[in-house]
């Protein structure tokens, strides 16, 4: 049986999501162009980039490995006016 992978990539850069497939002969292929894209990209290294997402997942589906950089601010919240 064949068995390919598949790298899943996401970034949010200045503010645009970019995304794509890349499907890799073997899992350690598919772990290089990994650790690769979250080096680029992931844990400050661009610093427009603030979420990295990567998931390598087999051809039966399995989530081999998988790693989110979410560096968004999170929005603030209002605050409730308090009554006089």
């Amino acid at each position: 049986m064949e068995g390919k992978y598949f790298l899943v990539q996401i970034r949010r850069t200045n503010n645009a999501y970019d995304k794509g497939v890349v499907v890799k002969d073997s899992l350690i292929g598919a772990r290089q162009s990994y650790h690769a894209y979250l080096g680029a990209y992931g844990y400050g290294h661009d610093p427009d980039t603030d979420y990295v997402a990567c998931y390598i997942i087999s051809m039966n589906g399995e989530v081999c490995d998988a790693m989110i950089d979410n560096r968004i601010a999170p929005a603030s919240t209002p605050q409730p006016e308090q009554e006089a």
